[in-house]
Order: structure tokens, then sequence, then C-alpha cells
């Protein structure tokens, strides 16, 4: 017999056991759960129960593509390209790169595993923590503090889409008046965090049964279905359908993905979060009105300001925890560490020598930074309690007798800085009565009306005040302002023909007069999601400028539209 015949015999033998072995049934003993082994390549855990007998099935991906299926009993047959091997009692299928990347190294994924026999069980790690969902949903917010680690929301067999956040953050438009829209325009007092849903949510009420008559009235109009709650009503929907509120903000789940707040626990920005191809989508910057700024975390341009070394203006910008001034050719003039700022960056004089300093405001502090990236005296200003939720500069006079206003989330209250951040004498923020100081400030503006100063204060609930320079209340208005995004104005000479210019909760542009309450002009003509005045035909005039996903129009006095000046990206 030749020499040659017994290597392929050999060959022909070890190729046979093997297709026994593949197709031999599972090793003794009971599988263990790879969920206890798996290591956090895998960023997609899923266990499905099997319909026809008993056993589960686990797949792994991650965010290659590459996917592992963990099974009990082996396949017979497998598709091509597929093999399977002997795992620890039970069998792992795959592509053999997948099989080949496997290791035994548990981390972060397993530690948030959850077990649930009979439920489709899925765990995703996002980019802002990871996602649990089974029978109900718990999400685990990104941290890098052993104290938030822990931290998780709790909901139970929710409907999709959903969200769940603070009024005006949706993260979508919705056509039609929502349940919310209803109780807010009889008056009845919702808190602004709530959980929603099409067609309803879950919300709280003050006193609840105050209100109940109110409750049941619209209730039989609109054709709800409302169950009471300790603390609200749950309208078209499920009591078990609510999260617990947390500190982190919002999150949803819709477009068959799970989306969250992408900045800071106040950033009015939804994205989505892909676990799989671990993207995040374009955060795009709303439009500021001058010397007003709502606590909205703002990444990328926050505005101009000028270098009086050079007389020319610096963009500032913020990206990856730096606030940094550029100069026309895009180099660093100077960078300051900041968190996220509420708004945009203004220019200041602030000892009228004819030396421009960049103001800027966080949630934690209030910043000013002259041109060699110095912090000016007594700065940068600190809240004594609580964060900053709104902030304005303002000059009345236009004589750099500067003002900084502040809203504090401690107090829901107005503070009065001046100079190197002195508390300016004279002024005591004193809301008229059935204001809820409760809820945050979230707009201040300066308006010049004839002779008078107003100032503007928009609350998170819709409440707007209209105070004197000391602080105390100048007029009051019948006017709600939806708080998401800053407001703009049509100035008269008083009141009555003055207008507010805001965006609500469908998206729609609405128009109301300060002193009536009238609603007038442009108001549900047109759609919107950034508003600014804008010279844009260049006759010294600015025209009102809307922006809609990305293309702006603007508006004639008439309220048509007499351009497209183009998309705003």
């Amino acid at each position: 017999m030749k020499t040659w015949v017994f290597p392929c015999l050999a060959a022909l033998v070890a190729g046979l056991a093997w297709a026994w072995y593949q197709a031999s049934p599972a090793p003794v003993g009971e599988a263990e759960n790879p969920m206890l082994w798996a290591s956090d390549r895998w960023t997609e855990w899923r266990c499905l129960p099997l319909e026809d007998r008993e056993g589960v099935t686990r797949v792994f991906r991650d965010a290659a593509g590459l996917e592992v299926t963990h099974v009990e009993v082996p396949s017979e047959a497998l598709p091509s390209g597929l093999v399977q091997r002997p795992w620890r009692g039970g069998w792992l299928q795959g592509a053999p790169e997948a099989l080949d990347a496997w290791e035994e190294d548990p981390g972060e994924m397993a530690a948030h595993w959850r077990e649930e026999p009979g439920f489709d069980v899925t765990l995703v790690r996002t980019n802002g923590g990871w996602v649990w969902r089974g029978s109900g949903t718990v999400v685990w917010r990104e941290s890098g503090t052993a104290t938030d680690a822990g931290e998780v929301w709790l909901t139970s067999d929710f409907p999709e889409p959903w969200w769940a956040g603070p009024r005006g953050w949706a993260p979508w438009s919705e056509a039609a008046p929502t349940p919310e829209d209803h109780l807010m325009a009889e008056g009845i007092p919702l808190s602004a965090w709530a959980t929603r849903w099409e067609g309803g949510g879950r919300y709280t009420l003050e006193d609840p049964m105050v209100w109940q008559n109110d409750v049941d009235r619209l209730t039989i109009a609109q054709g709800w279905d409302v169950e009471w709650m300790d603390d609200g009503i749950v309208v078209n929907g499920n009591p078990s359908w609510s999260w617990t509120r947390s500190s982190a903000g919002g999150q949803a789940q819709f477009e068959g993905a799970a989306w969250a707040f992408s900045a800071s626990p106040r950033a009015g920005l939804w994205s989505p979060r892909d676990a799989r191809e671990g993207s995040v989508a374009a955060e795009p910057s709303p439009p500021i009105s001058v010397a007003s700024h709502v606590a909205t975390g703002v990444h990328g341009t926050l505005g101009a300001v000028c270098n009086h070394r050079t007389k020319q203006d610096m963009d500032v910008v913020y990206a990856e925890g730096k606030v940094t001034a550029l100069d026309v050719s895009g180099d660093e003039v100077w960078s300051v560490e900041a968190d996220v700022p509420l708004g945009g960056a203004e220019d200041i004089d602030i000892y009228a020598n004819g030396k421009c300093q960049a103001m800027f405001c966080t949630e934690k502090a209030l910043h000013l930074v002259d041109v060699k990236g110095r912090e000016v005296p007594g700065f940068p200003l600190k809240p004594r309690r609580g964060v900053w939720t709104a902030w304005a500069l303002v000059d009345y006079d236009s004589n750099r007798k500067y003002r900084y206003l502040l809203a504090s989330s401690a107090t829901g209250l107005v503070e009065n800085k001046r100079r190197e951040g002195e508390t300016t004498p004279g002024w005591t923020h004193k809301p008229a009565a059935g204001v809820e100081v409760q809820s945050p400030v979230r707009h201040i503006q300066h308006l010049r009306l004839g002779s008078r100063d107003y100032i503007y204060v928009g609350r998170e609930n819709g409440q707007v005040e209209l105070l004197k320079r000391n602080g105390s209340s100048r007029a009051q208005t019948p006017v709600r302002v939806h708080a998401s995004h800053p407001p703009v104005f049509r100035k008269g000479s008083g009141l009555d023909n003055t207008s507010v210019l805001f965006i609500d909760a469908t998206g729609h542009v609405r128009e109301f007069t300060l002193g009536q309450g009238a609603e007038v002009g442009i108001s549900g003509l047109t759609r919107a999601d950034g508003l600014e005045w804008r010279d844009v035909d260049g006759d010294g005039v600015d025209d009102l400028v809307t922006t809609w996903q990305g293309e702006s129009t603007a508006w004639d006095a008439r309220n048509n539209p007499i351009s497209r000046p183009g998309r705003r990206d």
C-alpha cells in the first residue's frame, strides 16, 4: 500500500469524527448561561423563548455586524457559511470570524443583564447608556461616577412611540392638539414633566380634586378614557406607563429607535442612539435671539465677539467641553473649559474703555473672558444653590452700564448682577399673584416699548411676567408662551400693539399681542423650529425669518413669503 494512503485515511477518519461530533447531542450536563460570560464586544444581547419547546435562543451582535447565537441543542443543518462549536454544555453558532471573536470576559453588559423567563428580552449598549427591554424597560444612564452608575428608570409594557420629559422637549411634532394642549387651554395647571404617548399621557396636576369637574367635562367632550391617580390623571393609557423622574433628562422611543438628550440634562436636542452603528444624529443649533438665552445646551457656534486688538470679530464656539474663540483664519485665540453653554455668547465692554470681553453662561456659572482667555475679576458667577436656567445681558440705555440677569432653579426668581459680579442695588424680583415660581424661568429679554422698559420673563409652564427695572411687576399679560424655543417680538409703542411670536407644541408659529392676548399676524400660517429677525432684502429693515427642517423663509410685513434664503445647516 502506498505511503500516502495512511495520511488520507487519517484525515478522512478525523473529518468523519468531527462531522459526528457536530451532529451529536449536547454535551452531558446543563448548558451554562452565556450572558454570564460574554464580553462587552457584543453591544446587543437578546434572549428569545422557544415557542415549540422548552429552552431559549440567545443572540449576540457587535458594532461591526458580527453575530453569535447560543443554543442548548445543536442544529443538524446550518445555513451556508455558518458553523457551530460546543461551549459549556451548549453550542455557539455563527460565522467562523464571529466565533473566533468570542471570549469569556464579562463586563458592563453582563452587569446590566436581567433574566426574565418567558419574555423576549433585549439589552442594548447605546452611546448614552444601557437599555434593557423585557416586560418593561430599564435605562441606565452613562456616567463616570459611582453614585450615578446605579440610577435606573423603570417602565412597564410601554407603547411605541412614547417620550418622557419636560414640556416642550418633544422629539416630534403632532399636527392635532394633544390632551395636554386641551387641558392647558382650559387653565388646568399641569406639571411640566409628564410621560406622553400617541393620543394621551400621564400628567401630574396640582390639587387634582379641585380640577375634577373641569377634567370630567373635557373627558366627555373629547371622548377620553381617563383614570385618576393620587398625583394626577392618565389619559388614554395604562397607569403603569410612567417613568421615574431623573436628573438625566428625557428619553423616548420612536421611529424604531431609542432616543435621548445628547448634551446635558437640559439639552432640548434629541439624538437617536443606534447601538449597532454607534451613530448619533447631527445636532442642529437653534437660532438664538440677541441677548436672550434659554436653558438649552448648545454645541457649535455661540456667536461672534469683537477682538479690540485686531479690530476684527472672533467666532466663539463650543465643542468637547471647551468654549473657544477663533480668529478670521480659524486659529485659536483663547480657550476655556466649560460645561455646555445656555445659548449664545455676547460682546461686552465691562470697563467702558474700548476693550472687549466675551460673556457666556452655563448651568453652573456665568463667565466673562477677556481677549487673553482670562476670567475678569469676580467671575465666573456661580449660583448659591441649584443652577442657572436662563440669562440675559442688558444695556438699558446703550451706555455700557450692563446688567446680568440670571434665573435660579433653586428659587425660581431672577437675580440681577452688575460690574464685577456684585448684586445690583434696588433689585427684588417680585412675581405677581398666581405666578408659579416653582416652574423654572426659561427666557429673559429686555423690551423698550415707547419710553418704558419691560423685562420679559418666560417660564417653562408658559407663564409670562413683565417686570420693571427694579424687578417688580409692571404689567400682566394673558398670553402663555410655549417654552421650547426663544420667542421674538414685533415691537410697537406699547403692549397692545406689541406681539410675541413663538413656536407652539405642534411646531406652528403663533403670534399674540401682549396687551390683550389677541391672536394676530402670522399666527398659524407656517411651521418652524427657529425664529429670528434679519434684514434679508437689504432695505435696512429686519424681516421675520422662520426656519423649518433646515429651510429658511423670510416674510414681509403682511406675512407673505418674500424669499427663501436657503438652508441653514
